[in-house]
């Protein structure tokens, strides 16, 4: 993937200029070279202060499937708005009062939009879908008028197909990147954890120097890690999140967890028992909030949540102690 920037919204503060190690940001036109930029790189993304620059993805995820019967719904509404849409434009042509064309106008442009995005949910309007190549390969096999552009469709066509083919080899090239982007996130994960727990010890034996040093390390291993996550595309929308999330605490608390405090008490370590079990439990309510958080995901009222600082409980309001350690609600942290 690659980075574009939305000119319009570029307010010219420039700090992209500066970030990239390519120097892909620093163009005559204003837009960014393609062939400099680095797959994944978002170093001018995360410094640009208007958001102007996004990133475009090479490949396309598959669209989502969807029955003949569906598809024939979606195509005949987008059929209905088609003709809606040209009834309107005629209108806007022919009526001299001014309201009205205007009126017209407004309702044409509409229903254009609404035929493009039911077009684009049966798949007509998706780079990835095989319906685009099935329709310009019909285009090309039936007869056209002479202003048809015959060459720009088989280019076109070409272009769609060799992506696919393209985007398979590329995903085998880089198979062994992805299993280094994630063995680093990891690794980084836990140098992030280790380092500051070494800060709380040193604040607590009044060696401040080494305190600050550290946290200032575990912040930095922090942004490796974020880093290494985001380009190696684990983080999706938030309901995917949240569908991610729940399954990983479910998997905690069910399955993980419930050996852990099994080998725990048969080895007598009573204080990884209480340390397992306090986490099991956390995890259980973990998995309930994201739960509720993607069946409300819609919602816009506020919520806040009220986290235990010696187990990980999460609440959704103060309680009078811990659910889970018994800790009184007064030491909760809001979030």
């Amino acid at each position: 993937m690659h980075a574009v920037r939305n000119v319009k919204l570029c307010t010219k503060d420039c700090l992209c200029l500066f970030v990239c190690p390519t120097g892909a940001t620093d163009t005559e036109t204003g837009q960014i070279d393609a062939e400099k930029c680095l797959d994944g790189c978002r170093a001018c993304v995360d410094a640009c202060p208007s958001h102007a620059i996004t990133i475009v993805p090479d490949t396309f995820p598959a669209p989502q499937l969807k029955t003949d019967a569906v598809k024939a719904s979606l195509l005949s509404l987008a059929g209905s708005k088609v003709k809606q849409e040209q009834t309107a434009n005629a209108i806007a042509r022919q009526t001299n009062n001014p309201i009205l064309k205007q009126f017209a106008s407004a309702l044409s442009k509409s229903n254009r939009l609404m035929a493009e995005d039911l077009l684009r949910e049966a798949g007509y309007l998706l780079p990835q879908s095989r319906n685009v190549q099935d329709l310009l390969q019909s285009l090309l096999d039936s007869p056209r008028t002479d202003d048809f552009p015959r060459e720009a469709a088989q280019r076109l066509l070409e272009l769609l197909e060799g992506r696919t083919t393209e985007t398979t080899e590329k995903e085998k090239n880089m198979a062994g990147t992805m299993d280094n982007l994630m063995e680093a996130f990891a690794g980084e994960s836990q140098a992030n954890r280790k380092y500051l727990a070494y800060s709380r010890k040193a604040e607590k034996e009044g060696k401040l120097n080494a305190a600050k040093l550290f946290k200032a390390a575990s912040d930095a291993e922090t942004l490796h890690a974020l880093k290494h996550f985001e380009v190696a595309g684990k983080v999706g929308g938030t309901a995917d999140n949240l569908k991610d999330a729940v399954a990983g605490e479910t998997h905690e608390y069910k399955d993980m967890y419930p050996d852990f405090v099994k080998v725990a008490e048969e080895e007598g370590n009573k204080a990884a028992l209480k340390s397992f079990e306090f986490a099991m439990k956390a995890e259980e309510v973990h998995a309930r909030l994201y739960q509720e958080a993607l069946d409300s995901i819609d919602e816009t009222e506020e919520v806040f949540y009220y986290l235990c600082p010696v187990c990980g409980n999460i609440e959704k309001s103060v309680p009078e102690k811990c659910s889970i350690c018994g800790v009184p609600g007064d030491k909760f942290i809001k979030y």
